[in-house]
């Protein structure tokens, strides 16, 4: 960052939207993991941010490959398969979770886009990332200024700065993947954590799959696989 110029107010501007998108995503998708199936809202979530900004780089002008179409098939698919529950079981919970599925995949892609956008307009690559993470850290505040008015700080700071840590470290590498190639491939391999995340939700949560929901995780994770292909 050092050796970069301070950008003009747009890239900044668009820097900014990209923390409060991110942040609006992280917050939907925490609210997954909280009332629903780890490894089935999780994949979900990855193939939306997965496909909106491959979406708009096709709206761009971006060439369509018989894999990147493959890829959006299985994404529908998923979303047909994970829904399905046996006999109106569920439902209730399916209502619940994918309105924020659907909040937290926007969130993420709009992230991907506005940085894509940053530095489009000259914000070059760590300046939209500083702007990007001050918008963050300014909504978040401003959230928990409302959602605890006078309350006292959690004693799980360190849990909480090692996440913000993590967050950040992984906005970093996207930038860095962006700034070497094209949006639509940097966003769909960024959306490849939800392997690890069924993995833990298996080996930490014990958390069991019906064989259709097993269906939905496993053409969510080759939707996206296909799409970065």
């Amino acid at each position: 960052m050092a050796r970069e110029a301070l950008p003009g107010p747009l890239p900044l501007a668009w820097g900014i939207v990209a923390g409060l998108a991110g942040l609006g995503g992280v917050l939907a998708l925490y609210r997954v993991l909280a009332v629903g199936t780890m490894s089935v809202g999780s994949p979900l979530v990855g193939v939306m941010g997965a496909g909106l900004p491959a979406a708009a780089g096709l709206l761009l002008g971006d060439a369509v490959s018989s894999l990147d179409l493959a890829g959006v098939a299985c994404g529908l698919a998923a979303v047909a398969a994970v829904s399905w529950t046996p006999s109106g079981q569920g439902r209730g919970e399916l209502r619940r979770v994918l309105p924020l599925v659907v909040a937290a995949g926007i969130g993420f892609a709009g992230f991907y886009l506005a940085i894509d956008q940053a530095a489009r307009t000259g914000g070059e690559t760590w300046w939209p990332l500083v702007a990007a993470r001050a918008g963050s850290v300014l909504g978040a505040a401003i959230a928990v200024a409302r959602l605890r008015p006078g309350g006292r700080p959690t004693g799980r700071w360190p849990m909480l700065i090692a996440i913000g840590l993590g967050d950040l470290l992984g906005n970093a590498f996207f930038v860095m993947a962006n700034a070497q190639g094209a949006l639509s491939v940097a966003a769909v391999l960024s959306s490849l954590y939800p392997v690890a995340t069924i993995v833990l939700a298996r080996l930490v949560l014990g958390e069991r799959l019906r064989r259709a929901q097993a269906l939905g995780v496993a053409l969510a994770l080759v939707g996206v696989a296909l799409i970065a292909a």
